[in-house]
């Protein structure tokens, strides 16, 4: 068990993660003023316990910052697990674009404001100079232009004001849409309810922080992240295990982590295989993703990034 669990945490680490989408405001106030777009140049996931923190906000109104994914995320990186590295690669190669339209009269004091972000595609220039290019993000210099994507949400700014050079805006009754991609670049997208926003550094060229957060409820977690944690053990198993039709041994060879694997999912039936309900029941798994807050009357997983954005071009229908 003990060798275990780092890998089966490990499955949820190299993920990508952006925010997309908007919420309802909370019916608070209407964003006035210009739009200026962005892109994210940066997207952080917490590396540690006080990074979960500080990428984490208030959802519930209790007063203290919510971020369990987070939480679980820095530890994981404390092990030596390269989180924040996947992350880069895929905002560098573009496997995820992060366009954000923020809507404000002053980017210092605003009465109402609003944060908005949809999903991006089309760079121009690319993201890489052909396969040969290891570095790419040429399209994320300040000059990039893009296309919304048909699949992006379209919904809302999350609405609030601009104090002092900071924009706070959401409240319970918000939605935002998350998308992440674990071991890869197929994108995962997750809703998170009871979202909120905190910006600041806001200029016409550039964000330098944006923290965006929210939580997943147990049908997204259920539906969505589990089946992509088993499309990340299903090929370690096949690696480590040569008899997959003769369980229980399944042919697996001594100490290896497709056998450990298969010892702790592998229950009901024992076939050499592990499915999603055996994860979905599995004690260790519900442990590290247990709902921790409850919001629209919904039990769910507090989780919070921080973006950094530089100007980007693109067409928002009716702008």
């Amino acid at each position: 068990m003990a060798f275990i669990r780092p890998y089966l945490l490990a499955a949820l680490i190299p993920m990508s993660l952006v925010a997309c989408g908007g919420d309802d405001g909370g019916g608070t106030v209407t964003p006035e003023g210009m739009h200026y777009h962005y892109v994210a140049n940066k997207a952080f996931v917490p590396t540690n316990n006080n990074q979960a923190r500080d990428y984490g906000l208030d959802l519930n109104g209790d007063g203290t910052v919510d971020n369990q994914l987070g939480m679980v995320l820095g530890t994981l990186a404390g092990m030596g697990f390269d989180v924040q590295g996947t992350i880069d690669k895929a905002v560098n190669e573009g496997s995820i674009i992060l366009l954000v339209d923020f809507q404000t009269k002053d980017f210092m004091n605003a009465a109402a404001a609003g944060l908005q972000v949809f999903l991006g595609t089309n760079p121009v220039p690319p993201a890489c100079n052909g396969s040969a290019d290891t570095t790419c993000g040429h399209h994320l210099d300040g000059n990039g232009m893009f296309s919304i994507s048909a699949d992006s949400p379209d919904n809302a700014a999350l609405s609030g004001k601009l104090v002092n050079g900071t924009f706070t805006g959401g409240d319970q009754n918000s939605n935002v849409t998350l998308q992440i991609a674990l071991g890869g670049t197929d994108a995962i997208t997750l809703d998170l309810i009871g979202a909120r926003a905190k910006v600041s550094g806001i200029t016409e060229t550039g964000m330098t922080s944006a923290v965006v957060g929210g939580a997943l409820t147990q049908e997204d977690l259920n539906t969505k992240v589990l089946p992509a944690i088993k499309t990340q053990l299903d090929p370690v198993i096949a690696r480590d295990c040569h008899m997959l039709t003769s369980p229980p041994d399944c042919g697996c060879d001594a100490g290896t982590t497709g056998k450990q694997i298969l010892s702790l999912f592998d229950a009901d039936p024992k076939d050499c295989k592990v499915t999603v309900p055996e994860i979905m029941n599995n004690a260790l798994i519900k442990s590290l993703l247990a709902p921790d807050v409850t919001l629209q009357g919904k039990m769910a997983l507090s989780l919070g990034i921080k973006v950094t954005t530089v100007k980007g071009t693109f067409t928002v229908a009716g702008q």
